[in-house]
């Protein structure tokens, strides 16, 4: 069961009358999905942030309702306000325990790579992969080991860590992680090659009044 769990306690304000519920620190939320009809609910906007920065944008939650027993669900949509990004709205879905789920799940790279040096970067192309895994075996997020990543040895998502119960979606072939040659030495190497032109124009003048 999923250790992330929110508070909710029914709504009856809809429409243009959530504003108020806005002003009072609390959040609107729809849950729809795996119900006999969906629920309109609300939910404090710091629990809710908490539970978002630990994980709840991919990962099951365990929704309590007051008075209204209990819901596995994963969030749908997210609405934030355009000036202070505080959270206007967020519909949830009631997931069915037996069922897999498509979800999107942070990447993150851990350990250098061996060929990393002064003259190659490391590109991260992913910073988040979607995977199909039932709703009790979506991870919170996924850790890629970098130490073998090189030029010619891209991590893909066919390469990603094995997680019992994961499938990854989308091209194996897709980059997730990968090494480019750094442009301030493409840059560098440039200059130089520039520098040298004049020396060899010059020496070639010198041979002409050498002539005259």
């Amino acid at each position: 069961m999923s250790e992330l769990i929110l508070e909710a306690q029914p709504r009856s304000l809809t429409g243009r009358k959530v504003r108020q519920l806005r002003r009072q620190g609390l959040v609107p939320v729809v849950v729809y999905g795996n119900l006999p009809q969906p629920l309109n609910l609300q939910i404090p906007a710091r629990a809710l942030e908490t539970t978002l920065h630990h994980g709840g944008f991919s990962q099951l939650v365990q929704l309590q309702v007051q008075g209204g027993g209990k819901h596995n669900v994963l969030v749908r949509e997210i609405q934030r306000h355009p000036l202070d990004q505080s959270i206007s709205h967020v519909d949830l879905f009631a997931v069915n325990m037996s069922e897999k789920q498509h979800v999107s799940v942070p990447v993150f790279g851990v350990g250098k790579p061996t060929a990393l040096n002064a003259d190659v970067m490391v590109l991260q192309a992913m910073d988040m992969i979607e995977i199909s895994a039932l709703p009790s075996d979506i991870p919170a997020s996924i850790e890629v080991d970098l130490t073998n990543l090189s030029l010619d040895n891209p991590i893909t998502i066919a390469a990603m860590p094995k997680i019992p119960g994961v499938e990854y979606l989308g091209d194996p072939d897709e980059h997730v992680f990968s090494m480019i040659v750094n442009r301030v030495a493409i840059i560098e190497e440039s200059v130089g090659e520039v520098n040298v032109e004049p020396e060899v124009v010059g020496r070639g003048k010198e041979a002409d009044e050498e002539e005259e």
